[in-house]
Parts: C-alpha cells; structure tokens; sequence
C-alpha cells in the first residue's frame, strides 16, 4: 500500500468516525429538560451519559491508536490490530493513574460504577487447611483435597498461563527461574495473602512438577516448531483442506517470523542482571494480580480480572521482544531507545504497585516471619558474593590479555 492510499484511507476513516461521534454524541438532538424529571431519573440519565461518554473518549483514542500508534513487529492480521492493543494498554496505565488519586473508597467506588457487583469486602479463602492426600472419611472421594485442586477453577487455566509465558519468553532457564521463583514468592507473602497458603505438594508437585512443565513444554515446542520460519499466506482460498484453513487462522496472529531469544544470562554479570529483571518484572506480574483483587475487592472469576490478564498477555510478546533488542542492539543499550511497549509494561507495573501500596494501607500490617528475613538474606548475600567474584575475575582475564597484546 502506497503511503498516498494509506493517507487517503485515514483520512477517510477521520471524517466517518467524525460522523459517527455527532450522532453518538446527540449533538444535533433536541436538548433534555432535566427539571421535568425526578431525582431518580436524572441519576440515572447521568450515570448513563457518564458512561457513553467514557466509552466514546476510550473509542476515540483507540481509532487514534490504530491509525497513528507506534508499529510493531506484529504485522498479522493487521498492524492495527496491536497498535489498539497499545492503545488499550494506555487506556488501563491512565486508568491505574486514576485509581491511584483516590481514596480507597472512592476507588472501590469506581470499580463498583463500572461493574455493580463489586465493592463487597472478599472472604479470605486459603488452600493450605487440609495437606491431606489421602481421606477416608470423606463420603464422596477417598482424595478429596487433591480431586478439589485438581478439578478448581484455576488449573487449565494455570498450564495456558505458563503456554502464554513460554511463548514470550523462548528460554527454558528464565522460564524454569521464573516458575521456581514464584513458588519461593508465594511462601514469602503468604502471611499477607491466605490465597498463597497451600499445601506442599500443591505447591511443588501440581504447580511446578505438573502445570508449569506442561505448560513450558508445549509453549517451547511452539517456538521450536515455528522458530526461524516466515510465512506468507495469500489468501484463505489457496489453504487446501480443513487443517490449512485453521493453520492460517493460527498463523494470522503470529509474528511475520518466528525467532528464538538468546537470552544467555550465564555470558556476564551484566546479562544476568538484565535477565533477571526480565523475571523480576513478571513476578511483578503475577503478584500485582494477587494484591490488586485484595485491596481492591475484586472476586477471582471476575470480569475485570480476565480483562487484565487479556491486556498483559496482548502486550507481553511485543514488550518482550523490544526489551530483547534493546538490551542485546550491537549499537548498546545507551544509544539504542527502549520501545514503547516496553517502557509501557514497565510503567504498568509500577503503578499497579503504587495502587497496592496505596489502597493496601493497614492491610498488611503482619511482621515478616523472621525464617523468609533469614532465607532472603543469605540468598541476597550469595548471590552478591558470586557475581561481585565473576565480575573481579572477568576484569583479571581481560587485564592479562591486554597486557600480553
């Protein structure tokens, strides 16, 4: 497409979506004499046209967004398609700046604006009551605990997650850190958040052992199988057979090529410290998920929920590669510029943790169990310890090089 057309057809969608907003907006309708209704009824006619107009300011900037974002490497099935999602992960970063100058009241407030049913105060549900495997008492199952973790909620969805992370990251080690880590999280914040009290062998076994090495394995098969391949599809008619047809499906919300990522972490201290922040800000990640729905009463199977984890799974392909170049361009990460769905994630998740802080004020006011301090401690330690000795030793080997050159 000639950058002519591509500017005629802007054009052209400026002005329709114009016409669309007059007649959306009543611009021309007859004016509404509020002092002939009740009380209730101009409630409701302002709750109403607070809405539309949220909605219509969110449109607007997401036809913006589609039109005149920043491009991608995702180009299928259309570059506008992951310049909305930009767009939209804007949307909820302004939105987090919003929530974050309220009170906590007037936060929950908001959420309850949007969706009636939140604003109740949520039980504490823990996992971790009954370790038991094994239940003869029980009248329906012989092992009731591990049937009801099995078969919760929460588990397809769990093996998906680590599907989607595998996907993003490429990198067995970071994603094996990342699984592991999140685990060690769970039982540092577990004083906090009951929902991190599980059972050992929930934790180890059906987590780790189970739902994320499915998860990882097929993610990476993925990545193996798509990896170093371009694809060029000209049309659903040329797709023979039913499996062709869905292949191009898949195909259409994949990157124009498939490439690995050498993340390398083990090559020097820098590189390690760049892939841990890597795995660092997807902790980050999932905790927020946790806190957020406690500070802010939002129930698990929510709506709202299922909308942010939609956001970060959109943005988390695209931000990962543009971290991966920045931190491994020829040119250096001083003279090379972080790509905006990078800076954006980043900038996401330090705003949901102002949020938390915030809103979470008096909630956790738990002492640290003195084990986690110890435990957290002597790893920072050790690990101090050994990069502080890789990085003395590389400047010694590069020193005695120069000297014999």
């Amino acid at each position: 497409m000639t950058s002519d057309s591509r500017l005629s057809h802007t054009v052209t969608t400026l002005f329709a979506m114009a016409m669309v907003l007059v007649v959306i907006s009543g611009a021309f309708s007859p004016q509404v004499e509020t002092s002939s209704l009740s009380p209730a009824q101009r409630h409701e006619m302002r709750s109403a046209n607070l809405k539309k107009s949220l909605m219509a300011v969110c449109a607007a900037y997401l036809l913006y967004s589609a039109l005149q974002g920043p491009d991608t490497h995702m180009v299928r099935p259309h570059p506008a398609v992951w310049k909305v999602m930009h767009g939209l992960f804007v949307l909820y970063l302004l939105f987090l700046v919003f929530l974050l100058c309220q009170e906590t009241t007037d936060a929950r407030m908001v959420l309850q604006f949007i969706s009636p049913d939140l604003g109740i105060e949520l039980p504490e549900r823990a996992y971790g009551g009954d370790c038991r495997i094994y239940t003869p008492e029980d009248p329906t199952s012989n092992c009731r605990m591990l049937q009801d973790t099995i078969f919760d909620e929460f588990f397809v969805g769990h093996i998906l997650g680590w599907y989607g992370k595998a996907i993003a990251l490429r990198d067995r080690r970071l994603l094996w850190a990342y699984s592991i880590a999140f685990e060690l999280m769970e039982l540092t914040f577990q004083h906090w958040l009951k929902n991190f009290n599980e059972c050992w062998w929930d934790s180890w076994i059906l987590d780790v052992a189970l739902c994320n090495s499915v998860g990882i394995y097929f993610g990476m098969k993925t990545v193996t199988f798509f990896e170093g391949r371009t694809y060029d599809w000209t049309g659903m008619e040329r797709s023979k057979g039913l499996s062709g047809k869905v292949r191009r499906s898949i195909m259409l919300f994949t990157p124009a090529s498939f490439d690995s990522y050498i993340w390398n972490p083990t090559s020097s201290p820098l590189r390690f410290f760049q892939c841990a922040f890597v795995v660092a800000l997807c902790l980050v990640f999932e905790l927020n998920a946790f806190f957020l729905k406690y500070v802010l009463w939002i129930p698990p199977p929510h709506l709202l929920n299922h909308v942010r984890l939609a956001l970060w799974f959109g943005i988390a392909n695209i931000s990962t590669r543009e971290y991966y170049v920045f931190i491994t361009s020829r040119k250096g990460m001083r003279l090379t510029k972080m790509g905006a769905n990078a800076w954006l994630a980043i900038a996401v998740a330090l705003v949901e943790i102002m949020v938390i802080i915030k809103h979470g004020r008096g909630m956790f006011e738990a002492p640290c169990p003195t084990g986690v301090l110890w435990f957290w401690g002597t790893v920072t330690l050790v690990t101090s310890t050994w990069l502080v000795r890789w990085q003395l030793r590389r400047n010694a080997v590069s020193g005695h090089r120069a000297k014999h050159e």
